[in-house]
């Protein structure tokens, strides 16, 4: 597991600065029933970092992508009668300076309850990941880490539903919601959700390019939630935005140092300029600096687009590894994590 995560507060900074060893998992000391030992082992490594809450753990049970039958798209209930004008994710990437490749992303959505989550799958990349545990029945009530195994076994199935990522290749993807599109089927090729295609990328891809053919070999299954499009940058600097519209795939290259994404279809608008006020405040801030942000500079134009429902606001960079998070809102405290880079 290529991660450091031991919480240490410092002011206003919360640092994470421990390790474990890729390919080894701590033996539980003694057997829960129900569990194998990857499983305890997984459930036991949850910690409480933020009251809000956040919460990290390690993934060191084994899973596959084809036999999970939870939630497709972010639950069997993704809020139905939320207003769509109520959908207000951003991310983007700064991606102009080669020392300093961001990816910065507001969750914004109803109440919360956090987990990043640490995966090293043994045939794939090792990966970190925030979920929305929610979706998983969790409703943030209560301290998980003073629960029962069996209270808190959903957790086990956090790793199909990641709302956004880093991997240790520097290759990092969100998500936003956008009206329908009309995503294209093909039933020659196998299907996956919605959230599940994220952890599919994570695991198997280390650039934009090989994240877009990993899509294009499947069907992205959007039953149980909104349609999304993806914002994915790499530590190349390459990124893009991945949507559908009228039964086609689009891809939209960031091809001047930054990309972006709010929640309206790109493929849908003759111009992006005046669709979102977020979308507008995050161009401007991005054209105006080249595309260069430092993680303070990154964090900054996320508290200037949050919302009263802003969940988390993070941030990534593919360059160091180094994750930073926000809860609720309360950006004089910062939780940061590394994930080491490959290579």
């Amino acid at each position: 597991m290529r991660h450091r995560f031991a919480p240490l507060v410092c002011l206003a900074l919360v640092v994470a600065c421990a390790s474990v060893e890729s390919g080894s998992f701590p033996t539980p000391d003694r057997e829960y029933a129900g569990f194998s030992p990857a499983e305890a082992a997984t459930l036991l490594s949850l910690e409480q970092i933020d009251g809000h809450p956040l919460y990290t753990m390690n993934q060191y049970a084994g899973y596959d992508y084809e036999n999970y039958e939870g939630p497709s798209a972010a639950g069997e209930d993704i809020s139905p009668n939320r207003d769509r004008d109520a959908w207000a994710c951003s991310l983007f990437a700064a991606l102009a300076d080669p020392e300093s490749r961001l990816f910065g992303r507001n969750f914004d959505w109803d109440y919360s309850p956090s987990l990043l989550l640490f995966s090293d799958p043994p045939d794939g990349y090792a990966s970190a990941a925030l979920v929305d545990i929610a979706y998983l029945g969790f409703d943030g009530s209560a301290d998980l880490t003073d629960k029962p195994l069996d209270e808190v076994a959903n957790l086990l199935d956090a790793h199909h539903i990641p709302f956004d990522g880093m991997n240790e290749a520097g290759l990092i993807i969100g998500m936003a919601a956008v009206a329908p599109g009309n995503v294209p089927v093909d039933p020659a090729k196998p299907t996956i959700g919605s959230l599940g295609v994220i952890r599919l990328m994570l695991d198997q891809a280390s650039t934009v390019g090989e994240a877009i053919d990993l899509m294009a070999g499947v069907n992205i299954d959007f039953v149980g939630g909104p349609p999304l499009h993806y914002l994915m940058a790499d530590r190349n600097g390459d990124s893009a935005v991945v949507e559908f519209y009228q039964g086609e795939t689009y891809v939209f290259r960031g091809d001047a140092g930054w990309n972006l994404a709010t929640n309206f279809l790109l493929a849908g608008v003759e111009a992006p300029a005046g669709q979102s006020r977020r979308y507008d405040t995050v161009w401007s801030q991005l054209e105006s600096t080249g595309g260069v942000l430092d993680s303070e500079g990154a964090m900054s134009l996320l508290q200037s687009v949050a919302r009263s429902d802003t969940q988390w606001s993070v941030v990534y960079s593919s360059t160091s590894g180094q994750i930073r998070v926000v809860m609720d809102r309360n950006y004089d405290r910062v939780y940061e994590f590394m994930l080491e880079p490959a290579g």
